[in-house]
Order: C-alpha cells, then structure tokens, then sequence
C-alpha cells in the first residue's frame, strides 16, 4: 500500500514538471489552435512509440481499452488546446487549479453515486474548500472575461472526464483490458489521431512549424514526464479508491505547480492565489 502512496507521490511531481514543459513551450510556439495541435499531435505520437518500446514492441488489444482509451484522448486533446488559450491569457497556476480540481472533483463524485464509495462530512468541507479556492485564485478574471471563465470550465469537466474513464478501465473486470503501458500507448495513438485529423481539416491559417531549436525536446520531454506519471497513476488506481486517489493527485500537483512557476518562471504570486492555493491543499486533506 505504501508503494502506491510513494507512486502517486512522484505521478504529482512528474505531472507538475510536464505543466512546466508545456508552458515553456507555449510561450515558445504561441497558444494558438495550431500551436495546440501540433504539440498533442506529436506529443501523442511519441508517447505511443515511448511506451510500445517499455511494452517490448507487443501490442496488447482490447475493444474496450480501446474504446476507452479513445474517449479519454478525445478529452486530452481538448482540454490541451483549451489549455493553451489559458496560459495565453492567465498562469500556470490557474490552468493547474481548474484542470486538477475537476481531476478530483468529478471522480470522487462518481465514486461515490456509481462505486458505493463513502461520502462523509469532512469531504463535503473538502469540496466546498476546493471550490472556495477556484473562485478566489480568479476573482478579478472571472468579473473581466466571459471566455476565460467558459476555458476555465471546459477544462474542468473535461479532465474529470478523463479520470473517470482512468478509473473504470483500471477496476473494469467484466471485460478484458490492457495493462497500464498498453493503455498508455492507445491514449498517446488515439491524441495523435485526433490531432492530425483536425490539423488536416483546417482550411487556411499558417502550416505546421516549430519557431525554435528547443521545441521537440520540449515535446519529447513532455511525453515522456507525462506519460510515466499517467503510468504511476492507472497503477495507483488499482488499489486505491478515487476518493483517495484523486484528492492526493490534485492537491500535490497544485502545489508542486504553484512552486515550479515561483522557481522556475520566477512568476509573482497574488496574496489571492498563494491564499487559494492553502485553500485547496487543506480541502485535499479532508479527502484522506
């Protein structure tokens, strides 16, 4: 039990540095569609070659982990590009706090409707922290911007789905699945499709094209960082519950991002953010 807290524990900070690496990158390669899809394209494509090697060049198939997996690259793709637009307009901080709190928040419902999982006082207190802490780190964006607060949603509707699909391929047993790499690798394959079709379908608008040197380490990076701590989390997943899970995942990815952006960017935090930020930690901790 205690090797799926220590696997969570490094899936939060190997996920901080991926929100690191794609930053970098946007501020490289701008935030537009384009500049979105191109990184989902090839970041999908590298994952998919990645974990098809650590698989030993098998290729595992099941029709439902495939299904699966295509309905949770679908909402990657999405809530990516969105993604973009935030870190356009807002910071690090923002995008991770939407993005991981409907992580958590969406699962631990499902859980507790569909899984027969406990809903007690203490994590009611949790969610409405979680909450608490979405509208104070955005207070002054939310009174100016219609669309940053519509981005803002999508991307947390849209990561809880992707969890909840996490989560029932992982203690699906009706139906044969994949292991965790095998479904890595179909998310990564199913993140390229959908890219490159919508990349293909455009009409118009500038070509494909990297401004700078750096830019596919970036992406390399970013599949790599990522997938692994996707990797950690689906075996996470297997024994502990997503009233557990999720909680942890968000709750240290928050704050391992908000100390990236401070270390690294050199990003000024708000009294309002680093107040949201406590916020949030101390509502994950009602979740354990």
């Amino acid at each position: 039990m205690y090797m799926n807290y220590a696997l969570v524990l490094m899936a939060t900070v190997l996920l901080a540095v991926d929100f690191v690496l794609q930053n970098q990158y946007q501020r490289a390669e701008g935030a537009d569609l384009v500049s979105g899809l191109t990184f989902n394209a090839l970041n999908g494509l590298l994952t998919a070659l990645v974990f098809w090697a650590l698989s030993g060049f098998s290729v595992p198939f099941s029709p439902f982990s495939l299904l699966l997996a295509l309905g949770m690259s679908l909402c990657l793709t999405a809530y990516s590009v969105l993604g973009f637009r935030i870190l356009k307009t807002g910071n690090m901080s923002t995008y991770t706090l939407f993005l991981m709190s409907g992580g958590m928040l969406l699962p631990y419902l499902f859980g507790v409707l569909f899984l027969d999982e406990p809903l007690t006082v203490w994590r009611i207190v949790g969610v409405v922290l979680i909450l608490a802490a979405v509208l104070l780190t955005n207070r002054a964006r939310l009174e100016r911007s219609v669309t940053f607060v519509l981005l803002c949603v999508a991307v947390f509707v849209l990561n809880g789905f992707v969890s909840i699909l996490s989560k029932c391929h992982q203690i699906h047993t009706v139906y044969e699945t994949v292991d965790s790499m095998a479904f890595v690798m179909y998310s990564g394959l199913g993140k390229f499709f959908f890219s490159a079709v919508a990349l293909a379908c455009r009409r118009g608008g500038r070509k494909p094209a990297f401004a700078a040197k750096s830019t596919p380490w970036l992406v390399l990076g970013s599949a790599l960082i990522g997938g692994v701590s996707y990797t950690f989390q689906l075996i996470g997943a297997k024994a502990l519950p997503a009233t557990v899970l999720y909680p942890l995942v968000t709750g240290g990815c928050i704050v391992f991002s908000a100390l990236a952006e401070k270390l690294y960017f050199k990003a000024k935090l708000s009294p309002f953010q680093w107040a949201s930020i406590a916020l949030c930690f101390l509502g994950t901790v009602f979740f354990l």
